[in-house]
């Protein structure tokens, strides 16, 4: 494997082995930023501190500059901490560092199904929850001391993350040099977006303007990654506003073997 420039890149997601797993977002979550970060990328990884992740098992640790974590957006204040782990080694012998974002209120009390009550249906409050972690993983950034290149989205749970990027940047000349990958890889069809419970001010709100997540993070990241795997998702996809016409959407298949090798060249693409 050839090792390239030092990029560095935050990997975003909501499910990752073997912390959490509910859905297909955690089929590519180590594999992925594994091989970015053996290909010379600096990788760094978040999820969220749900309440049923042993601290004991997996290692986390305080961070001090992490520990409380203090922001505002439209008046509203918010707050949140992060502690730090590693991929434990029966994963994989490579050092991945992985963020646990923390709000005891929005995560400690979801039951293993994350999206979901025990009886199946999606919980009403996934908007807010997503919404907060979204732009958590941004204003979380000055904490860390370290602002990556580019910050890979994975999938409807981090949708917002481009969306409010490019609402935050002019806040923070260091978020303007930030890049943005959003991987669709399911058609979120039974995800319903209701916007209007998010704190936005009408005006931003109003450019939202779609009830799918999919299409909110295709239509505001820098590129689109569509990553088929035994249900070509990229079929229904395309069809869709935010993916139809996007000069920079991509299709990938998992199950091909250069997979991993396509999606890091399309990495080192992103200027």
């Amino acid at each position: 494997m050839v090792k390239i420039m030092n990029k560095k890149i935050f990997y975003v997601t909501s499910e990752m082995e073997p912390f959490a797993s509910a859905s297909n977002l955690s089929q590519n979550s180590n594999s992925l930023p594994l091989y970015l970060q053996d290909s010379g990328y600096d990788v760094r990884c978040l999820m969220p501190k749900y309440g049923f992740i042993s601290e004991r098992k997996y290692i986390l640790r305080e961070v001090i500059r992490l520990k409380e974590i203090l922001f505002n957006l439209n008046s509203v204040s918010y707050s949140c901490s992060a502690k730090s782990a590693f991929l434990p080694k029966n994963i994989s012998s490579t050092r991945l560092q992985v963020y646990f974002l923390e709000n005891e209120d929005l995560f400690g009390e979801l039951n293993n199904l994350l999206y979901k009550s025990k009886n199946g249906r999606y919980l009403l409050d996934n908007e807010s929850r997503y919404f907060f972690y979204s732009l958590a993983s941004i204003k979380m950034l000055p904490n860390l001391f370290w602002y990556p290149d580019v910050i890979i989205c994975n999938g409807w749970t981090s949708a917002f993350v481009p969306f409010l990027l490019n609402h935050l940047k002019n806040e923070d000349s260091n978020l303007s040099k930030i890049k943005t990958i959003y991987l669709a890889n399911s058609n979120d069809n039974e995800i319903v977006l209701n916007s209007s419970v998010l704190n936005l001010n009408d005006s931003i709100k109003s450019k939202l303007n779609t009830d799918s997540y999919n299409e909110v993070g295709s239509s505001t990241a820098d590129m689109t990654i569509i990553i088929d795997n035994e249900i070509k998702v990229s079929k229904d996809l395309m069809k869709k506003k935010g993916f139809k016409g996007n000069k920079n959407c991509h299709i990938l298949d998992s199950k091909d073997e250069n997979f991993l090798k396509n999606f890091s060249d399309l990495i080192k693409s992103v200027k």
